[in-house]
Order: C-alpha cells, then sequence, then structure tokens
C-alpha cells in the first residue's frame, strides 16, 4: 500500500501539472515542445486483464490550438522494482495509444541508490536502443533559493526543501512558496519537508516558521504557529517532548483525512489526539494517505 512520501509527491503532480514538463525542462535538460498548457490526463492504462496497468501521473501537454503535442508519465519509485522495466513501457505504449502524442516517462526517487537503478537503461525491444527514462533523484534535484521562483511553482520548491534542507535558503524560498497554495495543503506540505529534513535542519526549518527570524515571515508561518504544530510544541515544554511531538503528529493526520475529504467521526478524532505513541502516529499518518474512512487508520 502507498505511503504518505509516495502520495503527497503524487499530490504535486495533481496539484500543479506543469510541474511535470518544468522538471523536465529545467532540472533534467530535455527539450519540450512549445505547449500553452498542462493537464492531467487518465492514469489508467489497462487494456487486458486482470491485471491492472496504472501509473501515478500522466500530464499533457497542449499547443494554442488545444492539439496534445506531448503526454508525460510522472511516476514516483520509493524503492527499487525488478518488475518496472517490464511495466513501464506498457505504461509508455498504452498513453500513447490513448493520446495519440509522443510520451517521455519521468522518474521521481527519493535517494541515490534508487536513482542510479532507475537510470539503468533497459531493452525493450532488440533492434532499438536500450531504453531509459528521465530521472529526477537527490543527485539532480534543483535547490530553489529564489523566492519568485518557489511562489510560481511552489511544487518544487517542495521538493528542493525536502532534498536541501542543510540550506537555510531553500527553506526560506519553501516558507514563502507555502503561501500560494491552498490552505488546507500547506500543512501537508509542511509536514512532508519536516519528514525530511535531520535534527538540526528541522530545528532551523520549526524555528523559521515559528520565530520570525526572517523579516519576510509568511503569513502561512503565522497562521500555523496558532495550530496543531505549535500546540504539540507547547505541550511539548509543560509534559515533555515526546508528547509534544505525538500532539503534533495527530493533528497533522486530523487535518490530512479532512483536506482529503474523509470524514473524521468525534470518536475518531478522541482516538487519534488521545494516542501517545509516536510510531503508531506515523502508521496511521501513512494510511491517512489512502484511506475511505477515519475508522480504517485502526484495522
Amino acid at each position: 500500500m502507498p505511503g504518505f512520501d509516495h502520495e503527497l509527491k503524487v499530490h504535486l503532480f495533481h496539484h500543479h501539472p506543469e510541474l511535470a514538463p518544468a522538471l523536465l525542462r529545467d532540472v533534467i535538460g530535455e527539450p519540450l515542445p512549445d505547449h500553452a498548457r498542462a493537464e492531467l490526463g487518465c492514469t489508467d492504462h489497462t487494456r487486458l486483464k486482470p491485471k491492472p496497468f496504472k501509473s501515478d501521473d500522466v500530464v499533457v501537454l497542449y499547443d494554442d490550438r488545444g492539439d496534445k503535442v506531448m503526454a508525460i508519465i510522472a511516476e514516483v519509485q520509493n524503492d527499487i522494482d525488478d518488475h518496472k522495466p517490464y511495466s513501464w513501457p506498457v505504461y509508455v505504449a498504452m498513453v500513447r495509444e490513448v493520446v495519440k502524442c509522443p510520451v517521455r516517462l519521468l522518474v521521481l526517487c527519493p535517494d541515490r541508490r534508487v536513482e542510479g537503478w532507475a537510470r539503468t537503461p533497459f531493452t525493450v525491444e532488440t533492434s532499438l536502443p536500450p531504453y531509459t527514462p528521465a530521472v529526477m533523484g537527490l543527485s539532480n534535484t534543483p535547490a530553489v533559493r529564489d523566492i519568485e521562483r518557489a511562489r510560481d511553482l511552489p511544487e518544487l520548491a517542495v521538493l528542493s526543501a525536502a532534498a536541501h534542507g542543510a540550506d537555510p535558503g531553500t527553506l526560506k524560498a519553501a516558507e514563502a512558496a507555502l503561501d500560494t497554495v491552498p490552505e488546507d495543503l500547506r500543512l501537508i506540505y509542511y509536514d512532508f519537508i519536516e519528514s525530511k529534513l535531520s535534527g538540526a535542519a528541522r530545528q532551523m526549518w520549526e524555528e523559521l516558521m515559528a520565530t520570525g527570524t526572517y523579516e519576510w515571515q509568511s503569513d502561512f508561518a503565522r497562521k500555523y504557529v496558532g495550530q496543531g504544530r505549535e500546540e504539540g510544541l507547547r505541550e511539548g515544554e509543560a509534559r515533555g517532548e515526546a508528547r509534544g511531538e505525538a500532539r503534533g503528529k495527530a493533528e497533522s493526520i486530523v487535518r490530512f483525512l479532512k483536506a482529503r475529504k474523509v470524514p473524521v467521526t468525534p470518536a475518531a478524532r478522541r482516538r487519534i489526539t488521545a494516542c501517545t505513541d509516536t510510531e503508531r502516529l506515523d502508521t496511521w499518518l501513512e494510511r491517512a494517505a489512502t484511506v475511505g474512512r477515519a475508522d480504517e487508520l485502526f484495522d
């Protein structure tokens, strides 16, 4: 079952489809056809039963006349999967058949191990050169420090902060970027960045968001301080760091469920917020990315 990390990255493309061509063009350096807009396409590539073939996201580029000029399959790959060199060509072929235009496969990897594996060419058809997808990983994730660039493409700023959290400039840019996304996504993006930071970088991130060290401290930072994270930190001071951390995680789970439009019953909310086991809360946070009812967290 996909976890929080996987679903969050998938959601980046859902919220801002232009992220896909931007990564291909600006990060990986591949040419793109002229296009006027980017829209989400169908991710279900199943044609033969019973085996389904579904990619994470498909973004279709259109020119000024409304003609399709390119489709980008965005695939979040959190671990090595030796079956993917066989299923990825199916994704490409089926999307090409549906959209009737050229297709490029873009793979996002969380670390250098998976990135190196994804860059390994594989043979699809013996008379053709080996195939290699476009890959973005730690080695080529850009460090976004420019505030305006971060605001123009906040999802890239989120990925940048997660990969380069030791760089104060990327954290400043990410904080500014959070002001531009809908309120129901801000907490989710915040928690994703925080989950990727080391101890020192995490403290820097929390201080940036909470203390106003930087003169341009964002509206989101000020509002966020008054919500679940600050409640967790205050409780941490009063009852211990572990309990404060648990409170913050619990509030994040509730807000994440609400952002996904999953109903949270009073009983489920009480059970979540009463939990002080941070490992169990981490499990519930991962499940929150996929459950249809809050009670399914506890199965």
